[in-house]
C-alpha cells in the first residue's frame, strides 16, 4: 500500500503530535483520553507503515526523543493538521452562508438605489440566506444597531459613537436634482446661487439633509421657494421628476434609478458632502452571512472609488 494512502490515517498523525509535544506515551494518552498500550501501537504501525524509527525510546531517558526522521513528520504533520483545522472553518462558514439570516437597518435612499441591488447579487450566491430589512433614518439605525434588533447598519452621516464600528464608507457629493426639462438640468455643474428664487421641495426637518440645507441657504442667504417639504426620498425625487420643483440630494447612483431626473453637481464648498458609512456594534460577533455580507457593501463602495 502506498505511503500516501496510509498517511491519510489521520488518528495515527494526530497520536503522533500528542506524543511528540509531551515527550510520553502516558501524558498523551492523559490528554486523548485513551490507553497508553493504544497509543503506542498506533505509534508503531506508522513506523512500520514508513518504514522509519520516529522516537529514540532508550531506556533511562526522562521523556521521548524525536529522532530526525520524527523530527520531519512533525514538522510536515504540523502544516497538515494546520490545514485541517482551516478547511473545518471555512467549511463551518459556508454552512453559515447556505442557512444563514441577515438582519439590517439602512436608509430609505440606500434601500431604493443601492441594497436591491446587492441583495439580488449576494442572493444568486447563497439562495438559501433570508432577510430582514428595517428602513429607517439614522439615528434609529443606531437605537436598533445599540438595542440589538439589527446587525448591519447602512446610511448616512452616522454620529460619532464609541460602542459602533465603521466597517467601510463612501463620501458622496450633494448634488441639485431636477426634471429633465429643467433650464439647469442639462449642466453639469450648478453655482448656489443660480438656485435662488426656485420652486424647492425640501426633507423634512426630522432629517440631517434637512439641517445641512437650512444652515447652508442661511450662510449663504439664498432665498428660494418652498413648495413641498417630506420625508420620503422616493416622494421628493418622483416630484422633481413631475416637475413640482428642485431639491437636493446626497449622492447618486444612476444605475439604481428609475426616474426620469436629472443630477448637477453643485459648485459650492460651503455646502457639505454625505458620508455613506456601513456599520456594526463594536465587539458584537457577527454571523457568516453578515460577514460576508458587509464584504459586498465595502467591495460595492470600492467600485463607487470609496
Amino acid at each position: 500500500m502506498a505511503i500516501s494512502t496510509n498517511l491519510a490515517r489521520l488518528p495515527s498523525l494526530r497520536y503522533f503530535i500528542e506524543v511528540a509535544h509531551y515527550g510520553s506515551f502516558r501524558r498523551a494518552a492523559e490528554q486523548l483520553n485513551i490507553a497508553p498500550s493504544a497509543i503506542n501501537r498506533q505509534i508503531s504501525n506508522l513506523e512500520a507503515t514508513l518504514g522509519v524509527q520516529l522516537f529514540d525510546r532508550e531506556r533511562g531517558r526522562t521523556g521521548l526523543r524525536l529522532t530526525e526522521a520524527g523530527r520531519i513528520l512533525q514538522h510536515r504533520v504540523a502544516s497538515i493538521m494546520n490545514e485541517l483545522v482551516i478547511v473545518g472553518e471555512e467549511l463551518n462558514e459556508l454552512k453559515g452562508l447556505q442557512r444563514g439570516h441577515l438582519r439590517l437597518a439602512v436608509n430609505e435612499v440606500v434601500a431604493s438605489d443601492l441594497l436591491h441591488g446587492l441583495i439580488a447579487n449576494f442572493h444568486s450566491n447563497f439562495p438559501d440566506l433570508t432577510y430582514a430589512v428595517m428602513v429607517e433614518n439614522t439615528p434609529e439605525i443606531v437605537r436598533r444597531l445599540q438595542d440589538g434588533d439589527v446587525d448591519i447598519g447602512i446610511g448616512y452621516n452616522f454620529p460619532p459613537t464609541a460602542d459602533l464600528e465603521v466597517l467601510s464608507t463612501l463620501k458622496r457629493e450633494t448634488c441639485l436634482i431636477t426634471s429633465l426639462d429643467h433650464r439647469l438640468a442639462r449642466r453639469r455643474l450648478v453655482r448656489l446661487d443660480e438656485i435662488a428664487g426656485e420652486k424647492f421641495i425640501f426633507p423634512d426637518k426630522s432629517l440631517a439633509l434637512r439641517r445641512m440645507l437650512d444652515d447652508t441657504f442661511a450662510k449663504a442667504q439664498l432665498k428660494v421657494h418652498p413648495v413641498m417639504e417630506t420625508n420620503s426620498f422616493t416622494l421628493l425625487r418622483q416630484m422633481v421628476q413631475n416637475g413640482l420643483g428642485v431639491s437636493m440630494v446626497i449622492g447618486q447612483f444612476l444605475q439604481y434609478h428609475p426616474e426620469r431626473i436629472s443630477f448637477v453637481r453643485v459648485d459650492n464648498t460651503a455646502i457639505g458632502s454625505g458620508l455613506l458609512s456601513c456599520c456594526r456594534v463594536a465587539g458584537r460577533t457577527l454571523s457568516t452571512a453578515s460577514r460576508a455580507f458587509s464584504a459586498s457593501v465595502k467591495t460595492l463602495f470600492s467600485q463607487y472609488g470609496a
